[in-house]
């Protein structure tokens, strides 16, 4: 109860910040590797809010080509969309945007050439490490790791708020096309509890890496 309340009371302080703050402004001079945050408007995004508890339900990474700013996400498929168009499809535009003070310019080329190799691949509506697919915080954690940096923290899906119809429902619609629980010939309650056992990265979990440093958000939190 008292985590659906700090939901609630999430969604009321957007709201009401919209009284008072108009999104979007002077960013400040981006780089690659940078992780910028959005509240989706996908169909999932309200589930991920509940779950998580946080206004982030999408995520990606930036890259800076000569001042021609996109976002690296894992969307549909894995690919970049400019900054703008990223920033636009977002609810109320808001966005907040971290920096990893570890992250040197190789480092950031690492991920970035990382990220390349994932680019086509499908997202992961199962949220899953143990598939091809990629899911958007799971982009930026292996990216990271693959540069030698640990972000975020891993946990089970059953540490999440799942405890909700919006949830519920989401991994009810789904189920039947996870080749995890397919494979193994479960039935939904035997699948659901399999999927509550695996394990993810959160984009909360990502931003709240103390490692992690914000450099702008226009969020009212």
């Amino acid at each position: 109860m008292k985590k659906l309340m700090a939901v609630a009371i999430l969604f009321a302080c957007l709201i009401i910040g919209t009284l008072y703050a108009t999104a979007g402004g002077d960013y400040p001079p981006l780089q690659d590797g940078d992780l910028i945050f959005q509240t989706s408007t996908s169909s999932q995004s309200s589930a991920i809010i509940f779950a998580t508890g946080s206004a982030f339900s999408h995520m990606g990474i930036i890259k800076n080509d000569n001042g021609a700013i996109t976002v690296i996400e894992a969307a549909a498929r894995v690919k970049e969309t400019p900054l703008k168009t990223w920033i636009n499809r977002g609810l109320l535009r808001r966005v907040a945007i971290y920096r990893d003070p570890r992250l040197t310019p190789e480092k950031a080329r690492q991920l970035l050439s990382y990220s390349r190799t994932l680019y086509g691949k499908p997202y992961d509506l199962f949220f899953s490490f143990n598939n091809d697919a990629i899911y958007c915080s799971e982009l930026p954690y292996l990216a990271y790791k693959a540069a030698g940096i640990d972000i975020g923290k891993a946990q089970k899906i059953s540490e999440l708020n799942i405890d909700n119809m919006l949830v519920k429902n989401l991994v009810q619609s789904r189920w039947q096309r996870d080749s995890e629980c397919t494979e193994r010939g479960y039935d939904f309650d035997q699948c659901y509890k399999y999927i509550l056992n695996q394990s993810l990265v959160t984009p909360v979990s990502i931003a709240k890496d103390p490692n992690l440093r914000m450099i702008y958000s226009d969020y009212p939190l």
